[in-house]
């Protein structure tokens, strides 16, 4: 006899890999909490390392990789998934034509996935594209999950508008931090913990190094910071990996920056960097939330963000930060300013922006609605 039906939370990378990997995993655990009485929860890693950088306390981890749609791939799935009586499995960014969805749909398995995804809202589609993928998506119901979890409004618009996918297949379930591990703390003693300069007022920026994050624009501005207010110290840390790192590097060296800046490479435990910062800045072209910012938001900082999507959803212009058009830089260089030369304000704006974080981004209310799209599927 068949027991508990099984759920499989998917991760696109093995478990050691860190930053926001461990935010979705935390999410998934919170969710997971929710749901055992009902099923078994596993989550399914294309590989455990022994050294995972975050521990699960409500579901199972596996090692399987649910994104390898080769015929050895679908093999494991499919042993898997019949051996664990597996009736959901929810990807992450994974568009339904990557993955094996024709082989989970003949085993009864019900897929949703989590819309984390950037994306460019300027992107418009021709005539003959559009008319495609309104026939496929709406009339004929293809190339879609069971359910399609939106982390933002602005995703929500742009997955219905754009990806043209149905209005019953698509739901908002904005993004969450916790709230309790990310608050206001002692500003010296994390700059001493960290060997932060404890007489500058520090910018931070927090993401993957990628080149949609433009932080070569960023390090410009710092350059014409530091020029327009000499009788200041400033500086400037970046925490982030990858592979545009390194050319980042040289340019802070190129504009003369070596000194004022910090490159703090991939860290797992972001909290004293937060807590050590003044402000926060941001200045990708494209993101459909920005998990770090509302991260820096709970942890008392005040924002300065390019108005990509998600930004110019959380952030509150003027109350809980600063955001600027995608390619105003002078404005940007502008707002930081502000916040440089006006420390009652910087503190004002980091109040309001931890107040916004506890009513509109509760993880706790985040991981009942997951686990509720979830059991609509058991």
């Amino acid at each position: 006899m068949l027991g508990k039906p099984g759920v499989v939370f998917t991760m696109r990378y093995p478990d050691d890999t860190g930053y926001v990997w461990n935010f979705t995993a935390a999410v998934r655990d919170r969710t997971s909490a929710h749901l055992r009485d009902r099923a078994d929860v596993y989550m399914a890693f294309p590989k455990l390392s022994g050294n995972p950088s975050y521990q699960p306390k409500h579901l199972q981890p596996v090692e399987l990789d649910f994104y390898d749609n080769t015929p050895r791939g679908r093999t494991a799935i499919e042993q898997f998934v019949r051996s664990h009586n597996v009736k959901v499995v929810v990807f992450m960014s994974a568009f339904s034509y990557t993955v094996c969805l024709d082989l989970l749909r003949r085993l009864g398995v019900r897929t949703l996935n989590t819309e984390n995804n950037g994306f460019d809202p300027r992107r418009r589609d021709g005539a003959l594209k559009k008319t495609a993928k309104y026939v496929v998506r709406r009339v004929l119901r293809l190339q879609q999950h069971d359910l399609h979890l939106a982390n933002s409004g602005a995703q929500e618009t742009f997955l219905l508008r754009y990806q043209m996918l149905p209005r019953d297949k698509v739901v908002l379930m904005r993004n969450s931090v916790d709230s309790v591990k990310y608050q206001p703390g002692d500003r010296a003693a994390a700059r001493a913990q960290l060997g932060l300069a404890p007489d500058r007022f520090w910018l931070l920026a927090v993401s993957q190094a990628r080149p949609e994050k433009r932080l070569e624009r960023i390090l410009h501005v710092v350059r014409e910071v530091v020029d327009a207010r000499p009788d200041r110290r400033i500086g400037f840390v970046y925490v982030g990996d990858g592979e545009p790192a390194a050319a980042w590097k040289r340019v802070a060296t190129q504009l003369g920056l070596d000194d004022a800046c910090v490159f703090a490479g991939r860290q797992d435990h972001l909290v004293p960097y937060y807590h050590a910062a003044d402000l926060f800045v941001h200045a990708a072209e494209r993101e459909s939330f920005g998990n770090a910012i509302v991260e820096a938001m709970a942890s008392g900082l005040p924002v300065v963000a390019s108005a990509a999507p998600g930004p110019k959803e959380s952030i509150l212009d003027g109350e809980t930060g600063a955001v600027i058009g995608l390619d105003d830089f002078v404005g940007f260089r502008q707002a930081v300013l502000r916040y440089v030369d006006n420390p009652e304000i910087t503190k004002m704006h980091g109040k309001n922006a931890r107040a916004r974080v506890d009513t509109a981004y509760n993880v706790v209310r985040q991981s009942k609605e997951f686990a509720a799209h979830i059991e609509r599927f058991l």
